[in-house]
């Protein structure tokens, strides 16, 4: 196994990535300016081979996603990101080509977020490759959307397509079969995924609630739901899929048990108050992004000991067995 070693790779792969204030990453920490009238948002997630990414997936693909499922954080809460730092626990038979072609993943999405690595730590990881970062952004002192702002009357958004990740992992790991043409645009969805990235105004002026579509909608819908002490409403058939999952719900495919409870979509939901619906989807336009109404809330009873989440298709409710995707 030829490996030049923890200390070269830093300097050759992660080094040229710091900012100003990471001090080439020879320091033990990072010295981070904070702008005025501006809060610091932090949000962390991990990716762990065999977990969340297949291992045979591309390793410059796993470093994207790796970065966009905390983007898709940043930009939920209506904030910029703007630095990340990375524990990174390595495979023993990674070697040098493998660390260049993650750096390159991780190089090309700090360009097209605006980003700056601060720091981290690498280690050894026999259990299989995992990477953990911890994502910093930038919002406006009352831009800070949670996810306990909704209240009964509000809409519920959700930005882009719902469903094709989901649908592209059924593809990877050969448990759907599509067109060879369409392989690839499915297998895309699911390792390079595409957070709203420039939504985040929107959704700080226009949102009353909001976060990402990670684990699933039904499941993050309920999670909304219950911080924010509200029952929900979703349509079926106002949830917008993308031009190959509907054509595979058309050819028959039983899809929506996976397109509402599969996840890895990093797209946002969010509430928004009807007097500003308008508003906020030419604001998402403007932003180039496009937002769909799926539903709206409604009030708890006394009587109701958990928040709802009511689906219909075509108005007839239907139940799903698994609304989200499990970690454990």
């Amino acid at each position: 196994m030829s490996r030049s070693g923890e200390f070269s790779w830093i300097e050759t792969h992660l080094a040229p990535l710091a900012g100003e204030g990471a001090f080439a990453l020879k320091d033990d920490a990072a010295l981070l300016p904070l702008e005025a009238d501006k809060r610091v948002v932090i949000t962390q997630d991990a990716i762990m081979e065999g977990v969340h990414f297949l291992s045979d997936d591309p390793l410059d693909t796993v470093a994207q996603k790796a970065i966009r499922v905390n983007v898709s954080d940043i930009i939920a809460k209506g904030a910029k990101p703007t630095a990340w730092s990375m524990a990174l626990g390595v495979p023993d038979a990674w070697e040098d080509a493998d660390m260049e072609r993650f750096a390159k993943g991780l190089a090309a999405d700090q360009e097209t977020y605006g980003l700056t690595l601060t720091g981290g730590d690498t280690y050894r990881s026999p259990g299989g490759l995992c990477v953990a970062i911890t994502l910093f952004g930038s919002v406006d002192e009352d831009g800070y959307k949670s996810r306990s702002g909704a209240f009964e009357g509000n809409l519920i958004y959700v930005s882009g397509t719902i469903g094709k990740s989901a649908v592209g992992l059924r593809v990877a790991t050969g448990a759907l079969q599509v067109e060879a043409s369409a392989a690839g645009d499915h297998l895309g969805a699911y390792r390079i995924p595409q957070p709203p990235f420039g939504l985040q105004d929107a959704i700080a002026q226009f949102a009353t609630a909001s976060m990402d579509v990670s684990d699933g909608l039904v499941g993050d819908c309920r999670k909304l739901c219950a911080a924010s002490q509200v029952t929900a409403q979703i349509e079926c058939d106002d949830i917008p899929l993308s031009p190959p999952v509907r054509g595979l719900l058309t050819r028959g495919e039983r899809l929506w048990p996976t397109i509402l409870g599969g996840g890895d979509d990093y797209q946002v939901l969010c509430t928004v108050e009807k007097g500003n619906a308008t508003a906020f989807e030419k604001a998402a336009l403007d932003a180039g992004h496009t937002v769909t109404r799926i539903g709206s809330c409604g009030a708890l009873s006394e009587d109701e000991t958990k928040q709802g989440v009511s689906i219909t298709r075509s108005g007839v409710p239907i139940q799903l067995e698994r609304e989200s995707f499990s970690h454990f």
